[in-house]
């Protein structure tokens, strides 16, 4: 319900705002650390492979949950949430070393 507030503002004051937009920015950059860190820590490990481009995944997992959740807000359906994650982390899973 009411989608992410983040997001909301960004599409509200990124092109009108130049300090708001560098705001912003960082706040999606403090979200995407955590699953980049993750990744990082999997690649470490070595449970995930070496050719994965971890922040290119972690800001396709960002850019999918924000993409995914106005989709389903007004569609009224997580339907396009749950594809848009899927997709991604279906993507992330294929660097995955068996």
């Amino acid at each position: 319900m009411g989608g992410c507030e983040i997001g909301s503002l960004a599409s509200e004051l990124a092109e009108t705002d130049p300090s708001a937009r560098t705001d912003l920015s960082a706040s999606f950059d403090r979200w995407e650390l955590p699953i980049r860190s993750g990744l990082v820590r999997m690649q470490t490990r070595g449970e995930l492979s070496e050719r994965a481009d971890v922040a290119a995944l972690a800001t396709a997992l960002l850019a999918a949950i924000q993409g995914g959740m106005p989709l389903s807000q007004v569609r009224r359906s997580s339907t396009a949430y749950r594809h848009a994650v899927s997709a991604v982390i279906d993507h992330i899973e294929s660097y995955v070393v068996p």
